[in-house]
């Protein structure tokens, strides 16, 4: 089969395959296996090397601990490798599904861009095709057994997938964005199946998700929760029926006689300490009731500071503003977190009074705390932000994707405009191109 690069549009060599196999006399390791029909391939990146100098840093071969697997999934090899690089990534070898390796040894002391948090360590291997289509394909799979096998001896990989966050071993794109976002989208990008096949077939050791080292634990970036544990281990120290709240400084939320927040509408949470609040995240609860919302909220050991319900009233979950919520990673240490109960953004949209309700306390907070009406910059912690520019920027969640989600880009830009703010479209938020999102603003990654 032959891949005819020429039509992309590139000027500076990216991958050049040659014959020698010198640098694989590194260690004692046995020959890669065979190059089948040894091409030259070439390509290069869109505009120079400085405009993807993340891509083309080097490394020394000590460096290298991890082989990554990514997968074209349904995407022929012309395209992938035009989208791959079009946007800045790399792999350094892939298996075609005709069954080729093609690499270059020398490459391998090139730090690409595929996996960002990993990529330092790692080796991206690709494969063109499916988890299915590899598994029909006894040339294609041998081979890419062979090319890990190969590797894993040479650089003495542990073989088998079990500490993502160590960055050792033979892991799917998927593991890898788990662990350390850094994805533009969240397909399979070389799935589970094929490193159990590979891991199988090499006699290393395959986990499942639940037994990867530290699942459970924090730094995962996709977080994923043992809700057994998490309740065996919540000890609230403040909240409802536990702690006595101070006057509430709202005019926009619910208060008793007193003017202390309604008990039954507040949270029983764990007392995160003190911030001083410069900003508001506004989330839904992605559940159409108020109280189901708040025994979800302490069923994950999760608070937020204020909660508007379907019918507009408003209710202040903590003993006081100013208590760290834990709603939205990131942003706790600084944010006000609103939530506001809805099922989804459509239903938001809808109710009216929530609406009217959720403005009033946008603007009261913005100036009670001297804030601007505005969602440029989340970093600068200073404006109204929703759950989703958070989620892109730092993960955090047990939900993430690259598609619109909490409260939904439409709600956040009806709430700032219509309380005189400014809204800021996703390609317009304060570098949204730069590497350091968990959920990076690109057409595509390997």
């Amino acid at each position: 089969m032959h891949y005819n690069l020429k039509f992309l549009p590139f000027i500076a060599l990216f991958f050049f395959f040659h014959a020698c196999l010198d640098f694989f006399r590194y260690s004692e390791a046995k020959e890669p296996p065979p190059l089948s029909d040894y091409q030259t391939w070439e390509m290069a990146i869109s505009e120079s090397f400085e405009k993807h100098a993340l891509t083309f840093s080097d490394r020394k071969l000590k460096d290298i601990h991890a082989i990554v697997l990514h997968s074209s999934e349904t995407r022929k090899l012309d395209e992938y490798m035009k989208l791959t690089i079009s946007n800045g990534f790399s792999v350094h070898a892939i298996v075609t599904e005709s069954g080729k390796i093609i690499y270059d040894p020398k490459y391998l002391t090139k730090v690409f861009v595929a996996a960002p948090g990993i990529d330092e360590a790692a080796i991206h291997v690709g494969y063109e095709g499916s988890a299915t289509s590899l598994a029909k394909n006894p040339e294609q799979k041998r081979n890419l057994v062979k090319l890990v096998d190969f590797l894993q001896k040479k650089f003495k990989i542990p073989a088998s997938n079990y500490d993502i966050a160590g960055k050792k071993g033979i892991f799917s794109h998927n593991q890898a964005k788990r662990r350390f976002g850094g994805f533009a989208d969240f397909t399979p990008c070389g799935n589970e199946k094929v490193v159990s096949l590979v891991l199988t077939e090499i006699n290393g050791k395959f986990f499942e998700e639940e037994n990867w080292k530290n699942r459970f634990e924090g730094g995962w970036v996709l977080k994923k929760e043992n809700r057994q544990k998490i309740q065996e281990s919540f000890k609230p120290t403040n909240g409802r029926e536990i702690s006595v709240p101070e006057k509430s400084v709202l005019n926009n939320v619910e208060k008793n006689s007193d003017g202390l927040p309604v008990e039954t509408h507040r949270v029983k949470y764990v007392h995160r300490g003190k911030i001083k609040p410069s900003c508001v995240v506004l989330h839904f609860t992605a559940i159409p009731d108020y109280m189901e919302s708040l025994r979800i909220l302490e069923s994950r050991s999760l608070t937020a500071t204020l909660m508007v319900d379907k019918n507009g009233l408003a209710y202040q979950l903590l003993d006081s503003l100013e208590d760290r919520a834990s709603a939205a990673a990131g942003t706790n240490e600084n944010c006000i977190q609103v939530e506001i109960v809805a099922k989804d953004t459509a239903e938001l949209l809808k109710q009216k009074e929530q609406i009217e309700k959720v403005k009033k306390l946008v603007i009261e907070l913005s100036q009670l705390y001297k804030f601007s009406l505005q969602n440029e910059d989340i970093t600068a912690f200073s404006g109204v932000y929703s759950h989703t520019q958070a989620k892109k920027k730092w993960g955090g969640s047990i939900f993430l994707n690259a598609k619109d989600f909490d409260p939904g880009e439409e709600y956040m830009e009806l709430i700032l405009t219509e309380t005189g703010g400014v809204y800021f479209k996703e390609e317009k938020w304060k570098n949204r191109l730069e590497w350091n999102w968990a959920i990076l603003f690109k057409d595509f990654q390997p």
